[in-house]
């Protein structure tokens, strides 16, 4: 992304009055996760300054993706089950879920159908990472999570425009990136990384955001760039969920050969993904569901 283009981008962002914000609570909670000093008490109780928050990580931690085989009835043994960075990952993803849900209705984007996509994205991201061998994979899985997360804001508050650059995508056939660059003059990557900064948020998550389908151009972030690149990618394939166009992205060469899976390897993670992705769901869903 070109200095001008990223001019731009903040120009626009900052004329936004209410540019969202990470609820107080969430802040605090990810502040604390982040601390090696804290201790699951204080977590607990930070997080249980937010009832919705707190019922929610409740549900997600009984939720059978975890399939813990004993009710976890207080947010302290969540903590203790499920680990720190689970318990970080949940809140970020419910805030930002909050945050964002559907305002006005865009026919060619479906904000359900994008959280489907980024929720396979994150599972598959972090099976990538353990087949690698990479220790801190749940944070990999937000990093897959939270990949498209600029088309929310691009639709949040740029719509119209946003609108323009979907039908270019369709009409033209051509990456939704692409269309964003021709109608904004820079796209959902730029976007997304430039709130997630503002909130503090870890740099590498950052960057697997701004990169996720140009990892060669991080010198940084190159590994975990090339893995939310090619879980992108194979979530495409694999056709659950939407990012808004129909295209298939290109896949990095360099990015795959680093990622280094045959193709019985893909099919069987496909194979596994898909079963474990119907139990994942559920949490996301549950209470939203009106149909």
């Amino acid at each position: 992304m070109g200095i001008m283009e990223n001019q731009e981008l903040k120009k626009r962002l900052s004329n936004i009055r209410n540019l969202p914000t990470l609820p107080l609570v969430t802040e605090n909670v990810i502040k604390l996760t982040q601390n090696p000093d804290s201790t699951a008490f204080e977590i607990a109780e930070a997080i249980s300054q937010d009832q919705s928050l707190a019922s929610k990580v409740l549900k997600t931690a009984n939720s059978a993706y975890y399939g813990f085989p004993r009710k976890i009835t207080t947010i302290n043994y969540a903590i203790v089950v499920l680990g720190l960075n689970n318990i970080k990952n949940i809140v970020l993803s419910t805030s930002i879920m909050e945050q964002f849900s559907s305002k006005k209705k865009n026919l060619l984007f479906d904000q359900k159908d994008l959280w489907k996509h980024s929720l396979l994205c994150g599972i598959i991201s972090k099976k990538i990472a353990e087949h690698m061998g990479i220790k801190n994979s749940e944070e990999i899985f937000m990093c897959g999570l939270l990949h498209d997360f600029g088309k929310l804001i691009l639709d949040s508050f740029f719509q119209d425009e946003f609108i323009v650059a979907l039908q270019l995508s369709k009409d033209k056939n051509i990456p939704l990136k692409e269309a964003e660059d021709r109608t904004f003059g820079f796209n959902h990557t730029g976007v997304g990384a430039l709130l997630l900064r503002k909130w503090s948020l870890p740099p590498s998550l950052v960057k697997a955001v701004e990169f996720h389908h140009a990892p060669e151009e991080s010198l940084t972030a190159f590994r975990i760039a090339s893995i939310v690149h090619v879980a992108d990618y194979l979530c495409r394939r694999i056709g659950i969920g939407s990012g808004g166009d129909t295209v298939l992205p290109e896949l990095n060469k360099k990015a795959f050969k680093l990622v280094d899976l045959t193709s019985e390897q893909i099919k069987q993670m496909t194979l596994q993904i898909i079963k474990e992705f119907k139990t994942v769901t559920g949490f996301l869903y549950e209470g939203e569901e009106t149909s």
